[in-house]
């Protein structure tokens, strides 16, 4: 082989290269974002986790009104309540 066309091929392999080293430079800073925005999403699921556990050790307390105020609609088929308009 000819010494230019020796550099002719070792051009075309180091182009070859480069693009492939900005390929991979590119996919790499595409997971670099992915992967802050899994760790935000981590964080913030880990945070949602601790706030539920604390909120679920509170005691609901429902107080019911006298039992006279409900109605009893198994057997009535037409019931009249008042409009609160």
């Amino acid at each position: 082989m000819t010494e230019k066309r020796i550099i002719r091929k070792l051009k075309k392999l180091a182009s070859r290269i480069s693009n492939k080293i900005e390929s991979v430079r590119d996919e790499m800073d595409d997971l670099e974002i992915e992967f802050e925005l899994l760790q935000q999403h981590i964080a913030k699921l880990e945070a949602q986790a601790k706030q539920t556990t604390t909120t679920s050790d509170e005691v609901t307390v429902i107080i019911e009104d006298d039992e006279e105020d409900d109605l009893d609609l198994e057997n009535t088929s037409a019931v009249s309540v008042p409009r609160k308009f």
